[in-house]
């Protein structure tokens, strides 16, 4: 029987952590082969995990000149640290010149100086990857830029896709909600679902089937994870706060300054022996935090988030996924106001402060009282099943395919 092809598309950080699982739990199998459109720091992770991933570099096509110009021109200077020169200059060259080729060389200049790679939709480009190896079914998660352009350009060829919501879908519900936009998308939890219902998306094209980033959070291996690393330290009878900045840029204004939450905790590091800090920047950022002493640990991209979740006591984030994660071990977490992006406070997952003026009473009282995180306000399913809940409805979607 000829097997089906099913090509996934993915980010970095959270998003390819939603991926791998399923794509190794298919590979498992044998009975499909798959493609990944690995973007940024994803074609590392896929790469690590023993595919062969593809980038924006190996969509170029005799006649791409100007989309060459522009790549050139807008990479020049970017770091290579994390993604390859010839990837940026794909990436930026190909996306800029679709939108330019839209919306006329003006409108693209004023486009791309106001809202940056936000101005991308590249659908043609990501396209020539679904006409190239013709999938029987295209698999994303809810980024807005590659991953939805290419839910509609599977869309225009009469292809099923599926998209894979992470979290809440706070704004990702604006193309997340449309009828038109994949045959199918899966969601993280209850609350979830009727979020997306109430922004007008048919119920009978929603799954809850939680988010399989976080299956592997109540393995055996992450939770020893966290005992290891407090060994390592040297810090098992320590108070432990791990704080897990999200990705952001210079001058965002959701969250209060870096070195002003850093002074909080140093403070309460002097005033408590017994307490030491866990630092763990987005994987996607590069972040500088100065001089510290030994009693912070500054968690590295190659350590693994979960056993900084296990390791401490108490997890701050602002509106980092991992705040999520460590409410689904259990830990107490606190965050800076996070309802604007996720409901952390509303769903009982989190202790929510308005300001960090509150940052210190708030982690104190955590470390004293260790409250218990609600779960049953998201309404997801267990953890550690949501892997294999995918696949589920991947495997309905290609029956139906054969079917018709």
């Amino acid at each position: 029987m000829t097997k089906y092809r099913i090509l996934f598309t993915s980010y970095g950080a959270s998003h390819v952590n939603m991926v791998m699982p399923v794509m190794r739990a298919l590979r498992q199998r044998g009975d499909v082969d798959l493609r990944i459109l690995a973007l940024t720091t994803a074609h590392a992770v896929a790469e690590s995990a023993g595919f062969e991933p593809v980038g924006f570099r190996d969509l170029w096509r005799p006649g791409d000149d100007t989309a060459r110009r522009h790549g050139r021109r807008l990479a020049a200077g970017m770091d290579t640290n994390l993604v390859s020169l010839a990837e940026s200059e794909a990436y930026l060259g190909l996306s800029y010149a679709e939108l330019e080729a839209d919306a006329g060389e003006q409108l693209a200049e004023k486009e791309f100086a106001e809202k940056g790679r936000a101005a991308f939709l590249p659908v043609r480009t990501v396209g020539r990857l679904i006409d190239d190896w013709k999938p029987d079914l295209v698999v994303t998660t809810n980024s807005p830029r590659a991953e939805r352009a290419m839910i509609l350009a599977a869309g225009l060829r009469g292809v099923p896709s599926l998209a894979m919501g992470d979290l809440f879908l706070d704004f990702e519900w604006q193309w997340m909600a449309d009828n038109g936009f994949a045959t199918r998308v899966t969601v993280l939890g209850e609350s979830v679902r009727r979020h997306l219902i109430a922004k007008g998306r048919s119920p009978a094209t929603i799954a809850v089937t939680g988010n399989p980033a976080l299956d592997h959070l109540v393995s055996e291996t992450a939770v020893a994870s966290g005992t290891a690393l407090r060994s390592r330290l040297g810090w098992q009878e320590r108070s432990i706060i791990a704080w897990t900045l999200p990705a952001v840029t210079a001058g965002d204004t959701r969250i209060a300054p870096v070195a002003d939450k850093l002074d909080i905790l140093q403070a309460m590091l002097d005033r408590d022996a017994n307490l030491r800090i866990i630092l763990r920047a987005h994987p996607n950022q590069r972040m500088d935090f100065g001089r510290l002493d030994d009693r912070y640990h500054v968690s590295p991209r190659e350590e693994s988030v979960h056993a900084v979740i296990h390791a401490a006591d108490v997890l701050f984030t602002e509106f980092s996924m991992v705040g999520l994660e460590a409410a689904l071990a259990g830990k107490p977490v606190v965050t800076n106001s996070a309802d604007d992006a996720i409901p952390y406070g509303p769903l009982g997952l989190s202790t929510d402060i308005a300001t960090i003026a509150d940052l210190d009473a708030a982690l104190t009282t955590a470390l004293r009282d260790r409250p218990e995180p609600r779960l049953d306000l998201l309404g997801a399913p267990p953890t550690g099943t949501a892997t294999a809940n995918v696949i589920k409805e991947i495997d309905r979607l290609l029956l139906r395919q054969r079917a018709d």
